[in-house]
């Protein structure tokens, strides 16, 4: 195939992987999967652990074993072992053990251990651009097409009619950040209301009002013109400036 380019791909927010699944399903029965190189979800995959409904403990997903132990009241174990991007448990006087019996290893998934109030699910945390994935296409009318048509897909971010390319740079910068942990920024005065251009990321270039601060977070909610309508982006103190 032809050297694909980055586009950026809005989404109902919440159902990103499952677009992700759902688009890469869609091209391989239209004979078109080798035109993608990859669907990027910036995020991070993790393994979240609840007792009794709270949240106990958040681990990657990838990388070195690891494990989380759940002790009941009456001793009854479950130990929860994380590994290559799998997850499963092993317990300790259970009667029925827990379900699936087998290990976990996509997005969504779930394994339950009632006796200990247990489970454990892979989620995406960490979402720098919720709503959004970016796609490595040869993106011909066709690829365009049967992409759009796919649920819960809302259309690529456009200028002119032409969806926009987001440079390898861009997509660089994401892995990395995703990798190191998204650092604390200077808080600079921003105000409802003002308009800004976004200096960083796949909108650069774009002009939007903020709509909503999260000063504890250092976020703001930017009102960006996409589809001619206008599109809220949730981005980063640092990656907006005033326009004068």
């Amino acid at each position: 195939m032809a050297k694909g380019k980055w586009y950026s791909l809005h989404v109902q927010s919440g159902f990103e992987d499952r677009v992700r699944t759902n688009i890469i399903k869609t091209l391989n029965q239209e004979g078109l999967l080798d035109k993608v190189e990859e669907i990027f979800i910036p995020a991070n995959e993790r393994v979240v652990i609840k007792v009794a409904g709270k949240e106990k403990a958040v681990l990657p997903l990838k990388g070195e074993h690891k494990t989380y132990e759940v002790e009941s009241e009456d001793g009854k174990k479950v130990t929860f072992h994380i590994e290559n991007g799998k997850v499963w448990a092993e317990g300790e006087g259970l009667k029925k053990g827990c379900i699936p019996p087998k290990p976990i290893e996509r997005i969504g998934q779930k394994i339950k251990c009632p006796e200990v109030k247990a489970e454990a699910k892979i989620e995406l945390r960490d979402k720098m651009y919720p709503g959004y994935i970016f796609i490595k296409a040869d993106l011909d009318n066709r690829v365009r097409s049967t992409i759009r048509s796919v649920p819960r897909v809302l259309g690529f971010v456009s200028t002119g009619g032409e969806p926009v390319v987001v440079p390898e740079s861009e997509i660089t910068a994401m892995r990395e950040r995703l990798e190191k942990g998204v650092p604390k920024t200077t808080k600079f005065k921003f105000e409802p209301g003002e308009r800004v251009k976004i200096k960083e990321g796949p909108f650069i270039g774009f002009e939007g009002v903020i709509s909503d601060i999260d000063g504890e977070r250092e976020k703001v909610i930017v009102l960006v013109n996409i589809f001619d309508r206008q599109t809220p982006v949730e981005l980063e103190f640092d990656q907006i400036e005033k326009v004068s």
